[in-house]
Formats: structure tokens, sequence, C-alpha cells
């Protein structure tokens, strides 16, 4: 309800929870209705279950306790999300990444997976369960979409922030000795470095295509990447969540003189889009697992 809308309710007079918090209460009451006729229906009856349950009970309420250190109770009430700076939402923003944000990303998401895992696992009731597997898919969804508002938002902290830190998924040890992932463009070529190391680099003049695909592999691992083809037959490839990405696309259509766009951030399936040449923006970049044709006949070399 609040991220795909959020500059909407940002430009509104008026308090956006006079609306957003009766929909809440009334999705919580049409879900209840929904599910009445099957809450009897379990799947297995057992005193014992509830002692895996407890355990997550209280890891749930160990990460709600933890998420909110360093965060405001406006932040926690999602204003900035849904105010403008007029109502005060976005006076003093800043990137937490210390605490429990340094083993994961969101926390918050992952005591709800908790809370409800335990009643799941505890009751053995089958609307719990499927409420459970529901939340997740929709909560695989509203991560990519607040990752994408945090990196409009903090760029290239964010953008470093989640190459190092899982999104769900907690580290075990804080560390923050992950090898940034960097892209760079000087105008002449562009290079990718993992690291200290330099992965790859491609002269502009030998660039046959760029293209973009993403994977259904998100929100817990890589899944959007960057593929840079060139004259030479091979394709370099780079991920999407590189530091200084968005630096070297606007370098990069300086030098090859059109606007690269960027469209597949909200794909979570196995997509691919070429962006660049022109005349075949927009067509897939894999057709039946292989390479483009298209894109094949641009890098043979005519000389060989």
């Amino acid at each position: 309800m609040i991220h795909p809308f959020a500059e909407r309710w940002r430009a509104r007079r008026r308090s956006p929870y006079i609306i957003l918090l009766p929909a809440w209460l009334a999705m919580w009451a049409l879900v209840a209705v929904a599910t009445r006729p099957w809450r009897h229906v379990s799947f297995y009856s057992s005193g014992w279950a509830w002692v895996p349950a407890a355990f997550l009970v209280t890891a749930g309420f160990y990460l709600y306790a933890k998420s909110g250190k360093g965060f405001s109770p406006q932040q926690l009430g999602g204003v900035p999300e849904v105010h403008g700076n007029a109502h005060g939402g976005n006076r003093a923003q800043r990137l937490v990444t210390d605490g429990i944000r340094a083993r994961v990303r969101h926390p918050v998401y992952l005591a709800h997976l908790c809370e409800m895992l335990a009643w799941s696992v505890g009751t053995g009731l089958a609307v719990c369960w499927g409420l459970t597997v529901f939340s997740t898919a929709t909560g695989a969804v509203m991560i990519r979409m607040e990752d994408a508002e945090l990196e409009k938002r903090f760029g290239e902290s964010f953008r470093s922030y989640r190459n190092s830190v899982p999104a769900i998924l907690p580290k075990l040890t804080p560390t923050r000795n992950d090898p940034v992932r960097r892209l760079a463009c000087d105008g002449a070529s562009v290079r990718y470095e993992v690291g200290e190391e330099v992965v790859w680099q491609i002269a502009v003049s030998n660039l046959a295509c760029l293209a973009e695909y993403t994977t259904a592999n998100g929100p817990f691992v890589d899944d959007y990447f960057l593929v840079f083809s060139g004259k030479d037959g091979f394709h370099r490839e780079a991920s999407f969540y590189s530091t200084g990405r968005d630096e070297m696309l606007e370098t990069l259509s300086e030098s090859l003189g059109c606007a690269l766009r960027l469209v597949l951030a909200n794909s979570t399936a196995f997509r691919s889009r070429i962006i660049w040449p022109l005349n075949l923006e927009g067509y897939p970049l894999f057709i039946d697992k292989t390479i483009n044709p298209e894109v094949v006949g641009l890098t043979v070399s005519r000389q060989l």
C-alpha cells in the first residue's frame, strides 16, 4: 500500500494514515473472514511442536528489540515513506547499518517470519501455514520495493551496504570485509572490479551490445546482471548492484550518444532485454537459453 505509491502519499496535504490505518485493519478483518471456514483444519497436533515454536517466538521478540535500536519511532512507523519534508518526515534521515543491521538488512521482516513460523509450527493449522507462505512471497516483493527506494534515497552508500549484508538470512558475524564490486567508465572503456582486482575491461569502441537480465534468485542473492558483449565474441557480466553503476551508465550514454535505460528492476523471474544498440532495444538477450542470434552477429568479427 505504501512503497509503489510513496510519492503520491507524500504529495497529500492530510496525513495518509487516515487511509492507511483503516485499510490495514480492514485487510486483517477480510483475511479473518475469508479463512474462517478452515480455522479448525490442521496438519498435525502435538504438544512437542511448541518447543521449537517457543524458540521462534523468543527469536522474533529478540529481533524486534534489536531492530528498534538506532531507529526513531517515526522511522519504525514508516513516517519517512509517506510524509514529505513539510510534515517533518524526511528531516534527519540516515542509513542505519550498525547493530543488528550489520548482520541482516531487514530484521523486522525476519522477526515477522519467526513469529508466523512459531504459530504455524506450534498449532499445525493449515491456515497459519498458508498465511506464512503468502507472507513470505509478498515479503520478498516488499523487500525489493524497499531496497529500490533506499537505493534512490542513499545511492552508493546503500549499494555498498546491500552488497555486503544479506536481506533476510543473517550473517553469523557482522563482517564488513566482503569485496566491493565496482563498475566504472572513463568514456573510453568500461571496467568491472571486485575488491582490488580488475575482473574485466572493455573499450567502448569494442562494445557490440549492452543488455540486462534477471533471475528468480532474489532477494537473498544477486538476481540482476548487466552484460557487455564485445566485438571479440566475449560476453562480460557484472552485478547490477555494483557500486558506481549509475555513474558508469551516465558516462557510457554520453560516449554512445544515447540514453541507456534499465527497465527490469521489478522483475522477479528470468527475463532478459537488450539495452543497446538502439535498433535492438527491448529484444531479449537470451532465446531458448542461448544468446540472441542478432547479438551473435554483432559480436563475430567479419575478418575471422
